[in-house]
Order: C-alpha cells, then sequence, then structure tokens
C-alpha cells in the first residue's frame, strides 16, 4: 500500500481520536497511573493486531546495537512525553499547550533533515511551511492570560521529547518492521512511566474509572500510530509527520459541525486550506 494512502489512514484514525477525547474525557486522579493503563492496554491491543494479521511471521530482532539504542531513546521519550502532558494539561489552557506542543513537529521536520540526510525541496519546504502555520494559526488564543511558567517549561520540554520519538521512529522501522516496533514502542516506555514506583492500587482505580473508553481511545491510537509507521517504511520523515498532523486541523474543522465549536470560524478555514495546500505540495 502506498505511503501516502497509510498516512492518510493515520489521519483519520487520529482525527477520530482527537474528537472522542473532547466527548470521552478521561478524568484522571492520578495521571502517571493512567499513562500505564493506556500504554498497557495499547500494547495488549498491538499484540492483538500482530497475532491477528500474521504479522508475527515477519517478526524481527536486529543484532546491532544502534538498532537498540534508538528502540530505548525513542521508548524514553515517548515515556517522558506520557510522563508530562497531563501535568502540562492542568497548568495550561488548552490553546497555549496545543501551540506550544507543535514544536514537536518542528523538532522532528528538522531533525530528520540533519539525522537521514533527507533532502529539503522547495515543494517539501512550502508544503511544511504551509501545514505548521495552519497548526499555529488555529492554536492562536486573541485571550490574555498568564500562562504558568512550570508549564510552559514543561510543555517544551514534552514537545521535544515527542518530536524526537517521531524521529527515531523511521530508524526503528529500518532496524526492526512496522508491526515489531509498534509493539515494543508501546511495551517499552511503560518501565520508563512506572519507575521508580506506583502503588498497584492507584493503577486500579484509573482503570475502573476509565472503564470502556480507554480501550476505545488505545485501540484508535494504535493503529492509527501503526499505519504512520508503515508509511516511515518507505517515505520520509519529513514528509509523513507534517501530512499526519494534520489531523489536529482536521478535528478542529469537524469540531465546528459535530462539537458546535463556532470560535474563529474564518481562521480555522484558512488554516484548513493552507493544511490541504501543505499536502499537496508534500505528496
Amino acid at each position: 500500500m502506498s505511503w501516502i494512502f497509510l498516512a492518510f489512514g493515520s489521519v483519520i484514525f487520529f482525527t477520530t481520536l482527537n474528537l472522542l477525547q473532547r466527548v470521552l474525557a478521561l478524568d484522571s486522579k492520578n495521571p502517571r497511573a493512567m499513562a500505564i493503563v493506556f500504554n498497557s492496554i495499547a500494547a495488549l491491543i498491538a499484540l492483538l493486531i500482530f497475532t491477528l494479521t500474521g504479522a508475527f511471521r515477519d517478526f524481527v530482532i536486529p543484532s546491532s546495537p544502534k538498532a537498540w539504542i534508538a528502540l530505548l531513546i525513542a521508548s524514553f521519550c515517548y515515556a517522558m512525553f506520557e510522563r508530562g502532558r497531563f501535568i502540562a494539561a492542568k497548568l495550561l489552557d488548552a490553546s497555549v499547550l496545543t501551540t506550544i506542543m507543535n514544536i514537536a513537529v518542528l523538532v522532528a521536520f528538522v531533525g530528520a533533515i540533519f539525522f537521514y540526510s533527507e533532502p529539503l525541496t522547495t515543494n517539501k519546504l512550502l508544503g511544511g511551511a504551509l501545514i505548521i502555520g495552519a497548526l499555529f494559526l488555529v492554536s492562536i488564543n486573541n485571550k490574555t492570560k498568564k500562562s504558568s511558567r512550570e508549564g510552559v517549561i514543561v510543555a517544551v520540554v514534552i514537545s521535544i521529547m515527542l518530536g524526537l520519538g517521531w524521529m527515531l521512529d523511521k530508524l526503528g522501522t529500518q532496524f526492526f518492521n512496522a508491526s515489531t516496533y509498534n509493539i515494543f514502542v508501546w511495551t517499552i516506555p511503560i518501565i520508563f512511566i512506572y519507575f521508580p514506583h506506583i502503588k498497584l492500587q492507584k493503577i486500579k482505580m484509573e482503570l475502573k474509572m476509565a472503564s470502556w473508553k480507554v480501550f476505545a481511545l488505545a485501540g484508535l491510537n494504535v493503529v492509527g500510530y501503526l499505519m504512520q509507521l508503515k508509511a516511515l517504511e518507505t517515505a520520509e520523515v519529513t514528509r509523513v509527520i507534517p501530512i499526519v498532523q494534520t489531523s489536529t486541523l482536521f478535528t478542529i474543522l469537524l469540531g465546528i459541525i459535530l462539537l458546535k465549536e463556532r470560535e474563529h470560524i474564518p481562521r480555522k478555514i484558512v488554516a484548513g486550506l493552507m493544511a490541504i495546500a501543505g499536502a499537496f505540495f508534500l505528496i
């Protein structure tokens, strides 16, 4: 399957995930315990997909130390993102956090140019600039409210971590394959999230509180991420990541219709058109 269809398939799943997250809020008492629950369920779903699709026949265990180092670093980055995302969400307004989180796309885009020596063509530069610009455009908030310094620092750090994780995913799919890497990258971060210790009772409470919601959201996340990884197997990071992140824009545009979020509609429409144009240049 062409990487383009995989990338846009990922956009569909991530857009659905984002919309459901707004409706099925997971009210967490202990964000780190919830992160463990979410990642554990996601790891089980990834393993189920791995088994049912027959991907286990292509299970790959590379011998190169570089492969495992890259996997551990990516897992650590994703774990730090999971540990900090709820803290940042509590300390910052959603619009401020969304704006800062766009740093992740920049980190992955710029990092891939240097790390993989991916060529920076005019079309790629224009497409990436349009999508990233659109992301910042819809994140702007006219309300002036002082943001927590701690929240801003946490948000910047986890955004960098997320961007580094996305950048390293390409290396992971090269050494392993998308299906094998998908299992490891959902499982290993649990160790870093759990460290140094968290009571089992707190994890049980979060699982009970989230109920079926966490299974639905984890399933959408796993499938969307797996499609993103499969796209990265054959395409460049500087093409795939910006396109996949248009899911944020489609979430906002669909929110106008489905969730009746009618603020700044002209700006959202302009951003959507910018993102579509950007995707066209990246294809």
